[in-house]
């Protein structure tokens, strides 16, 4: 009987150091973090996967019987830091969308007309709530939910369950990794602003010309139709901006665990 509830034993942390790590990257990831998911269903999802993944991953090798409160602290902290990482792997993706989106919106002067966003549950412009959920559905058709599930499965293969903290590599990866959000949004957002700055240096040419003509009257409507103009091109290019994201986070999370 004490073999038994010794493997009982085992399965159960192993459930739970599973768990922990699944739930804490779906705690980041923006589809799942969403305002307009409730908690439950994502905690739902987590345990379900996990009870999944749970036959086929290594089981950590931790004496059961010898286990305290402060060791139990330490592999829970050491689950949480791997799901941040995977978590933080996707959720750069969407935030540089939707600092591409804001650059977009700002530029185009919807500032004034922000819309509260349900996935975030924050306001901002309309066009970061178009590039999102482009974003979104792109991620959805270029498989984006499958590589995050190899990911999950192959981290606790690369990195398994142990007591120890990250590495100064592991760390100097990730924030190396975070800067990429903001190069997402600069890449996306470049066309427009770059068009709409042009835009905006010809209307000053053009007061300094014509001080009777009032600038702020012509420039705000021409300024908007030509940044809708533009965000079509913007929207062509999505499809090929994910692509490289998506290989991006998968070449992070390839060089970045091991280095844990």
């Amino acid at each position: 009987m004490s073999d038994l509830v010794n493997f009982a034993w085992k399965d159960t942390l192993s459930f739970l150091f599973i768990f922990v790590r699944i739930g804490i990257t779906f705690a980041l990831i923006p589809i799942f973090s969403a305002e307009i998911v409730p908690r439950r269903i994502t905690a739902v999802i987590a345990i379900f996967l996990s009870l999944v993944i749970l036959p086929i991953v290594p089981t950590p090798g931790i004496d059961a019987q010898n286990l305290n409160v402060l060791t139990l602290a330490v592999l829970l902290i050491h689950e949480l830091l791997v799901g941040l990482c995977l978590g933080l792997a996707i959720n750069v993706i969407f935030s540089g969308v939707q600092i591409a989106g804001e650059l977009i919106g700002y530029q185009m002067g919807f500032s004034i007309v922000n819309v509260v966003d349900p996935m975030t549950g924050t306001e901002a412009p309309i066009t970061a709530n178009l590039l999102y959920i482009l974003a979104f559905l792109l991620f959805l058709s270029f498989g984006g939910d499958h590589m995050l599930i190899k990911a999950l499965v192959e981290s606790f293969n690369i990195i398994p369950v142990k007591a120890g903290l990250p590495q100064q590599a592991f760390l100097t990866a990730v924030i190396t990794y975070v800067g990429e959000a903001f190069v997402i949004g600069i890449k996306v957002a470049a066309p427009v602003i770059g068009i709409l700055l042009i835009v905006n240096i010809a209307f000053a040419i053009m007061s300094r010309a014509i001080p009777q003509m009032n600038v702020f009257i012509v420039a705000f409507p021409v300024t908007i139709a030509i940044g809708l103009a533009f965000m079509i091109i913007i929207v062509k290019m999505m499809p090929h901006f994910m692509s490289g994201a998506l290989n991006n986070a998968w070449t992070f999370l390839k060089a970045a665990m091991p280095l844990y």
